[in-house]
């Protein structure tokens, strides 16, 4: 008789539990992930911060939280994490992340999953994706690209030796090469302990338009070059930000999102910059693309001396050559950085090294493995 009343008291708390469980479980059940950082660049650290709280009196011995990290639309992690927590607690996780490649990285898919007391019910919420983060492209060392840069920086300089503007001071940064020793400003210098420059606002305005080219030479391309050249166009804006030149980005490479070729409107200031690098944090290299060799042809037409060309290209078929040949003859201040791999350099049949010496201001940079 005393094992009857048990399995039937036994019985009659599990149906209760049963009840009880899949009527309020998830009420006042709540949990929220985001990431520490709005924005940050490729291989910089941060973390995701899991929230979860229970507003009630019942119990949760086992709540798994879910979810799946998407960068540009494609998995990138997936995460299964268990609490077990208390009538009226708030419990808070904050997981290391370390993205290790550009885009745009969402919280996708947050299911929080609970059972019974005694395991045998499972019970699932679906909590809708709200959370984004910019991870932007990774800064190269501007040793990496400081030959084309000062070429164009002193072209610019030369530029506005006549048309500086004096009266408008705009501010004091360190003594570069190509900075002239009229703009020192001794008594800063002084104090710092490093030669500092007199930063003023000019007459006319220099503009830099880069040209940012995803076409591939076949199927069987080198990924790393096209990553290190959207590496360098954001590490160039940057370079030219600091120096308060406006900069325009035109690519035939497409956004992720919207299917369009990427382009930036010129300007200039932090705002620009960051729309900038999100812009190509956004861009899809293995996306069929569309000959770049047109806008060439149009920047060729623009025959505003102010107006400076900057293209990054791995790809140099007989097209695209044609067309760098007619923009650097028009405005002969136009550089070409053309990304290799050292492999590429040990092939007798890659032919970089010959468009380089056979066209002027063609830069080969050599990309790291990574």
């Amino acid at each position: 008789m005393p094992i009857v009343i048990v399995l039937i008291t036994a019985a009659l708390l599990y149906i209760v539990q049963e009840r009880v469980y899949r009527r309020f479980w998830a009420d006042n059940l709540h949990t929220q992930v985001v990431f520490t950082d709005r924005f940050i660049h490729e291989g910089q650290k941060t973390e995701i911060v899991e929230t979860l709280s229970n507003g009630k009196i019942l119990p949760l011995p086992w709540v798994y939280v879910k979810f799946r990290v998407d960068c540009n639309q494609k998995a990138f992690q997936y995460r299964s994490d268990l609490f077990s927590i208390r009538f009226y607690q708030q419990i808070r996780r904050r997981i290391p992340f370390e993205p290790d490649r550009r885009g745009i990285y969402t919280v996708h898919g947050i299911d929080l999953i609970s059972n019974n007391l005694f395991i045998t019910s499972k019970y699932v919420k679906q909590i809708p994706d709200t959370e984004m983060m910019t991870v932007y492209p990774r800064l190269v060392g501007t040793d990496e690209f400081s030959i084309p840069f000062q070429r164009m920086m002193g072209d610019i300089v030369t530029r506005r030796f006549m048309l500086e503007d004096p009266f408008l001071f705009k501010g004091i940064r360190e003594y570069q090469p190509y900075d002239g020793m009229k703009n020192i400003n001794y008594k800063a210098s002084a104090r710092a302990g490093k030669w500092l420059v007199n930063m003023y606002d000019y007459t006319v305005s220099q503009k830099v338009t880069i040209l940012l080219n995803m076409d591939r030479a076949n199927q069987y391309y080198d990924m790393r070059l096209y990553e290190n050249s959207i590496r360098m166009a954001a590490s160039l804006t940057a370079a030219f930000e600091q120096e308060a030149i406006p900069v325009e980005l035109i690519s035939n490479g497409k956004d992720v999102f919207t299917g369009n070729p990427v382009r930036v409107e010129s300007g200039c200031g932090t705002g620009h910059m960051h729309t900038l690098f999100e812009s190509l944090a956004r861009l899809e290299i293995t996306a069929e693309v569309e000959d770049l060799s047109p806008e060439l042809v149009k920047a060729a037409e623009d025959l505003d001396a102010d107006h400076m060309f900057l293209v990054i290209s791995p790809f140099f078929g007989p097209g695209f050559v044609t067309a760098y040949e007619r923009l650097s003859a028009v405005h002969p201040s136009t550089e070409w950085i053309l990304p290799v791999v050292l492999s590429d350099l040990n092939d007798p049949m890659f032919h970089g090294p010959a468009v380089a010496e056979a066209h002027r201001n063609v830069f080969i940079w050599k990309v790291d493995a990574a």
